[in-house]
């Protein structure tokens, strides 16, 4: 998929999203959306061949001989911190992850340079307690 197909997705998930309700189970809804919104963003990353630190193509290489490296390794922490990473070095997964952003919370977010910068903050203090 190129960029703007994946932006027309985005928008599509994004009307569903908007319009699950104030519960726990709406909650439950709208965190479904927004991982199927990170998938695509993850499938578009790995399809140009993206990698941070060996993540994701040599972990799951080490993954078929080395236990550290199951199903748990790919968790939710460590492909957030993967997009972040690539958002600071991609221009493109910039453009994306701000898209996805800017249109689920449009007042969070007040440019990409800003964006970036708090990126970088994460990255720095890592906040996502995680390496790869």
């Amino acid at each position: 998929m190129e960029i703007e197909q994946i932006k027309a997705e985005i928008l599509k998930i994004y009307s569903h999203w908007k319009n699950t309700s104030n519960s726990i189970a709406g909650d439950k809804d709208a965190e479904l959306e927004e991982s199927f919104v990170r998938d695509l963003i993850i499938n578009y990353c790995e399809n140009k061949g993206y990698e941070v630190d060996g993540y994701p193509f040599q972990k799951r290489i080490l993954g078929e001989t080395d236990n550290d490296y199951d199903e748990d390794y790919f968790c939710y922490e460590r492909n957030l911190k993967y997009l972040d990473v690539l958002a600071t070095i991609q221009e493109d997964v910039m453009e994306l992850m701000y898209f996805y952003g800017k249109t689920f919370w449009p007042d969070q977010l007040e440019s990409t340079e800003a964006y970036k910068k708090q990126l970088l903050l994460d990255i720095l203090y890592n906040r996502y307690e995680i390496e790869f």
